[in-house]
């Protein structure tokens, strides 16, 4: 009688152990799985949250350009005694610090700090068209907004040459975003410019 008694507990206790979950297994599994996923997000933040020393180095000049065309725009919307450089110059100052403001935006998801105030360098550029008289700043001014634009297209290029079109990191989509237009405003400041000649 004990025997069977002993032969069923030992299959009861079989048939549980069959239908019971195993719990280490189940925990494995989800340790396994959340290791995964958080490595697969490291790696993803990895790749955005790293700037090379070129891009940089390209991310605070390009902050200083907008600074010098916010200055020259405002110069601009002053100084002119044509109205249609004076709004210009308005739409400048506009164009500029949005451009400005994205650019800041990015920096500091980078944790990268940069420069609100105009260089020497580029103060430079400010001094000389304000030594201008009325009658010869419009078309100085058109010149120094299309030199100053130029610069800029050229540091783009040298950049986005190392950039795939295919980064789809913060940085690679500001960066052909802003080239585009960027080299709109190069074309239409080059339009400017021309008419302006025409016209004299």
């Amino acid at each position: 009688m004990k025997r069977m008694f002993y032969a069923a507990l030992l299959v009861a206790a079989t048939t549980v152990a069959a239908c019971t979950p195993d719990k280490k297994t189940e925990d494995t599994e989800v340790v396994e799985a959340a290791e995964a996923a958080e490595e697969e997000t490291g790696s993803e933040t990895a790749a955005d949250t790293t700037l090379t020393d070129d891009k940089k180095e390209f991310m605070k000049q390009l902050a200083q350009h907008n600074l010098l065309q916010i200055a020259i725009g405002r110069l601009a919307s002053t100084k002119s005694t044509n109205n249609e450089v004076k709004q210009n110059g308005q739409q400048m100052v506009q164009l500029y610090t949005n451009s400005q403001t994205k650019l800041q935006d990015l920096a500091q998801s980078y944790g990268m700090p940069l420069d609100t105030v105009l260089q020497e360098d580029y103060r430079k550029h400010i001094e000389d068209l304000t030594k201008l008289k009325a009658a010869d700043f419009d078309k100085k001014y058109l010149e120094k907004v299309t030199d100053v634009q130029k610069d800029a297209l050229d540091s783009f290029d040298g950049v986005l040459k190392d950039n795939a079109e295919a980064d789809a990191t913060a940085f690679g989509l500001w960066a052909r975003t802003s080239e585009k237009e960027l080299r709109a405003q190069y074309e239409q400041a080059l339009t400017r410019q021309q008419q302006l000649k025409n016209d004299q």
